[in-house]
């Protein structure tokens, strides 16, 4: 894919085996965006920037939560409490490498995903409030 096919207002796209970034972006920005070009890589078919049509909006969502699951897995939320970041979401953001727009994001769709909490690895997730703690 050439440079000049990529639409400037796009943050990542997607194509023929090949991830392009936005290179405006900054990095934490850019790790949220190549996880989800990830996410289509593993679970996209066709050409899918229609967002009116469901099936292209299923698609989108199903990119969205396995870049969530590289980027963001549980285990993160618990090495966060286990190194004493816990509570500074900006400090939480910084060791996870990631802005602080896709972190919330990432636990709406969990909130999504569990309800408003999971039990995991020995931890209770709560995700509103956003809380952890041994199980």
């Amino acid at each position: 894919m050439h440079d000049h096919l990529m639409p400037k207002s796009l943050d990542g796209l997607y194509y023929d085996d090949n991830i392009r970034l936005n290179a405006n972006n900054d990095y934490y920005k850019n790790v949220a965006v190549l996880a989800e070009e990830i996410g289509h890589y593993y679970t996209s078919s066709g050409h899918i920037t229609n967002y009116k049509d469901i099936n292209n909006m299923r698609q989108e969502i199903r990119a969205r939560r396995v870049g969530i699951k590289l980027v963001l897995p549980l285990e993160s939320l618990i090495d966060c409490y286990e190194k004493g970041h816990w509570g500074d979401l900006y400090a939480m953001c910084l060791h996870l490498e990631i802005d602080r727009s896709y972190f919330e994001e990432a636990i709406e769709d969990y909130k999504r995903q569990f309800g408003s909490y999971v039990k995991y690895d020995g931890y209770l997730i709560e995700f509103e409030p956003l809380k952890i703690k041994k199980s």
